[in-house]
């Protein structure tokens, strides 16, 4: 690891334009510490302290795992199985049109487009897979063309309400291709739902509670004790440098927490769901139901398959910190993340087989190998997701983290 402690302290060197402060670990299934480090400053402001390693970070879409595990729990229950409709649990959602643009190569927000009635019913296997045709507005111009027709802004501030937030047309028939977007945000709400409940009370008993986490939620304003711990957003600037990030990205008090984002939390906290994974028993899940979050979802040769070869390579490495080229990898995605199927390995980048993985839009990571009985955490505040400066150096963390695990 010395060569990523090297470039970690050059990176987060005042005035050297890399990343103001990254906080990393790396733990085993007993939840121990293996590696952990902490450099550089809690912003980018000039009285910024240094960063501590209990700081608290936005840690934004790294709150799907702990989502899908809830929902998963859900099922064991016998509250819905994975593959049943959701049509009448969801009725928003399901009945939303699939949007149509009318020149799919033009990318602009004032992209013409048809509306059709939607065929298939949508199935919680499909939100945890992002294979139901919900998507993000911000990385899909059709949409965005929609809500302009809608008399609306794209792009506004999170307001912290699902159903104002993503109550959109999709993409595409349920189960017919895959793009990221906000089933997980949607499955949040129907974990709610099933529940008689809330999102955050049920993860609270049922994830928080067991796992000892207490410095994790989506309600910031509730929890003040925990902004102050909070490290500073920054954002790069197109002269390269960093600039504080004064607006709020994420709601401190949603209307309904998302499955998809918003906690904020602490490498500590978060490390507890992930050294409970590489349990043989799991505290939160029991072993067969734990196993599908590592197991792939899309079968060869199938439409959402060859649709996250073909729709993802714009978007893979920021969302599990992997080269953008997909050529020659095997990859598939299990109820948890994006799953490697075969050793990804370069001259400078490393991800062994079995690796499930996923990223926060501050350019944070997570990646956990039950085979090498290893999780790490890669933790920072940088935007725009994908900064190339931020992405190198969770691919220089990982990539020692795995070759080390592996003696080399």
């Amino acid at each position: 690891m010395q060569r990523f402690e090297t470039l970690l302290e050059e990176a987060t060197r005042k005035g050297s334009n890399g990343i103001p402060g990254a906080a990393v670990a790396v733990i085993d299934s007993k939840g121990d510490y293996i590696y952990k480090k902490v450099s550089g400053f809690s912003g980018v402001a000039e009285d910024a302290k240094p960063l501590d390693f209990d700081s608290i970070f936005f840690i934004a879409s790294c709150t799907k795992l702990i989502a899908s595990i809830a929902a998963l729990q859900c099922v064991e229950r016998g509250l819905i199985g994975l593959d049943d409709p959701l049509d009448n649990l969801l009725p928003e959602l399901a009945q939303q049109p699939i949007i149509v643009p009318e020149d799919p190569e033009l990318k602009s927000d004032t992209q013409p487009f048809t509306l059709r009635p939607a065929k298939n019913s949508i199935t919680l296997r499909q939100l945890l897979t992002h294979s139901s045709g919900a998507a993000y507005d911000m990385m899909n111009p059709v949409l965005a063309s929609w809500w302009r027709s809608q008399g609306r802004t794209p792009g506004l501030a999170p307001t912290g309400d699902i159903l104002e937030e993503y109550l959109m047309p999709r993409l595409f028939e349920a189960g017919e291709s895959w793009t990221y977007g906000t089933g997980l945000d949607w499955a949040g709400l129907l974990i709610g739902r099933l529940n008689k409940s809330t999102l955050g009370k049920f993860v609270e008993e049922n994830i928080f509670k067991p796992l000892e986490i207490k410095s994790t939620t989506w309600h910031l304003l509730d929890r003040l004790d925990l902004a102050e711990r909070l490290m500073a957003m920054s954002t790069r600037s197109s002269d390269g440098t960093l600039k504080p990030v004064t607006a709020p990205i994420f709601p401190t008090d949603p209307v309904n927490e998302s499955g998809g984002a918003g906690l904020v939390s602490s490498i500590d906290d978060y490390k507890r769901v992930l050294a409970d994974l590489l349990k043989d028993h799991p505290i939160t899940l029991q072993k067969e139901t734990a196993d599908l979050l590592f197991a792939p979802q899309f079968p060869e040769g199938s439409a959402p398959l060859k649709s996250l070869y073909a729709n993802g390579k714009g978007a893979i490495d920021s969302m599990v910190g992997m080269p953008e080229s997909l050529e020659g990898l095997k990859i598939n995605h299990g109820l948890g993340g994006l799953i490697v199927l075969e050793d990804i390995q370069t001259n400078d980048y490393y991800k062994p087989k079995g690796t499930l993985s996923w990223m926060g839009l501050p350019n944070l990571l997570w990646s956990i190998n039950r085979e090498k009985r290893r999780a790490l955490f890669f933790g920072t505040q940088v935007l725009p997701w994908g900064d190339e400066k931020a992405q190198k150096l969770t691919r220089d963390f990982e990539t020692g983290v795995w070759r080390e695990c592996d003696g080399r």
